[in-house]
């Protein structure tokens, strides 16, 4: 969860004071990635600890330059940073996060822990999660204890993991095109990097679990509806800036910079903190940073935490072996290959996602969601757009292999493509090989940690021989 820098109290008036802030990087832009890994006992499948927490991220931070392990609101979570880069540079990003990856599990070894092999601890609640709050300041105000009416939002970022792909945009109209389509795909990239167990705290799940939750954000989550009305980039920059000015606070920064808790069953607004003279800019960044769409658009910061610029943060992604290799080469693709991303465009609009009939797309856009969240195990069988996510995929997977060509990505790019035309998803994989809780469980503890070495598998891949056993010969592509 972003940080804010609460000592920022410039007066923030008008948007023109802020504006400029949102206007891009030109040709300076550069994409990163930041992964949430959950840690548990495998003796007791006890969730990591404070303590641990705090000995797991001390051991690693030190075995690699820079600050790169951040904690997350729970104890069981910690998030691994990449480094940022050009298009070119994308190998090191991706050697630099698998590097600190394996540092991260290498150093849970040594003190007893491992890392979940599902995106999320199946058999923890979110109740249970919630017991064990960070010290943060702005963790403990917004979760301990947290609000009734913000119970299901808490739950949310308690239980469920994911990988986000940040990319500092060129212009407004690039941020607009980009999120846009990125929401148009969204469902099926939801699917894609899919890595759930088929349990939610405990309790069989026949969709996508992390999609449900996702939901009880309501208007903090999901799509920015002004992704549909904005004419251009700079309209879109203007209706989000409103939103910021008028979004819903539960804390709040007081005049010598303190955070302060709202009550229960009340909030305020950057708006309304005018009359107090708090229309600060920490209060503004604030305000931004409760906002948690699918596709959000967040600060960019100097050495001394001060916000100067922003970049777009796609956060639909999965956590597994692959899931944030995958995600950083088709968001980064589809930002700096102007043909690719016509080409996805175009692909999208046979769907029915076409940027020129925006009310259609929108509706489409909200009954893909819906067949997504609530697949009941149909997996990529279910309806994408005015088609099935499956032809989808396999369309897609053409356009993808046809982008890297002479790229040198084709290893990394094999469990994206096996996964688009096999239908055969990681979370898939898991409701074949363990459809019992006490299957999933098992796996859990003794599941060996050394498969998050290679990232250029997916469970279909690494499971094939168990998979063609268990359907006495056919492979996962053969299951509903």
């Amino acid at each position: 969860m972003s940080e804010v820098n609460a000592s920022d109290r410039r007066v923030i008036e008008s948007e023109n004071d802020v504006f400029d802030l949102y206007l891009g990087s030109g040709a300076n832009m550069k994409v990163g990635l930041e992964t949430e890994i959950s840690f548990f006992d495998p003796v007791t499948l006890k969730p990591m600890s404070l303590a641990q927490n705090k000995l797991l991220k001390n051991a690693a931070q030190a075995r690699h330059s820079g600050v790169w392990v951040h904690t997350e609101p729970t104890a069981d979570i910690l998030e691994a940073i990449s480094i940022p880069g050009k298009a070119h540079e994308r190998k090191n990003i991706l050697h630099d996060i698998n590097e600190k990856t394996k540092i991260l599990n290498g150093k849970a070894t040594e003190l007893g822990l491992k890392r979940s092999y599902f995106q999320e601890l199946p058999d923890r609640t979110g109740k249970e999660l919630l017991e064990h709050i960070v010290d943060n300041e702005r963790y403990q105000i917004m979760y301990w204890p947290y609000r009734e009416d913000m119970t299901d939002i808490v739950v949310y970022f308690a239980v469920c993991k994911s990988n986000q792909i940040s990319v500092s945009y060129k212009n407004p109209d690039h941020l607009l095109r980009n999120m846009r389509r990125l929401y148009f795909l969204a469902p099926f990239l939801f699917m894609l990097t899919d890595n759930t167990s088929g349990f939610d705290q405990g309790r069989a799940f026949a969709g996508h679990s992390g999609m449900m939750h996702r939901a009880s954000l309501k208007d903090r989550g999901g799509v920015l509806p002004y992704v549909f009305t904005a004419r251009n980039g700079e309209d879109f920059i203007r209706k989000h800036i409103d939103a910021v000015m008028n979004n819903k606070l539960f804390m709040y920064y007081d005049g010598q910079g303190k955070l302060t808790r709202v009550p229960s069953g009340t909030w305020e607004s950057f708006n309304a903190l005018r009359e107090r003279g708090l229309n600060t800019a920490n209060n503004y960044f604030l305000a931004q940073s409760v906002l948690w769409p699918d596709v959000k658009i967040a600060a960019l910061k100097d050495a001394s935490g001060t916000v100067n610029g922003h970049r777009f943060e796609a956060r639909m992604f999965g956590v597994g072996i692959h899931q944030h290799q995958t995600a950083l080469l088709i968001t980064s693709e589809l930002a700096f290959n102007d043909g690719f991303a016509a080409d996805v465009d175009a692909l999208l609009s046979e769907y029915g996602f076409d940027a020129n009939d925006l009310p259609s797309a929108q509706k489409t856009l909200e009954n893909s969601y819906r067949a997504a969240r609530e697949h009941n195990g149909k997996f990529f069988d279910i309806t994408y757009g005015s088609g099935s996510m499956a032809d989808f995929a396999k369309a897609f997977a053409d356009l993808v292999e046809n982008a890297f060509i002479g790229k040198d990505f084709d290893e990394e790019l094999e469990p994206l493509l096996s996964i688009c035309r096999s239908g055969c998803t990681d979370g898939k994989v898991n409701r074949i090989l363990f459809p019992t809780f006490e299957e999933t469980m098992r796996h859990q503890k003794n599941f060996d940690p050394a498969i998050f070495d290679d990232p250029n598998t997916c469970a279909h891949m690494v499971f094939e021989k168990e998979l063609r056993k268990k359907s006495k010969g056919a492979c996962c592509g053969a299951y509903a």
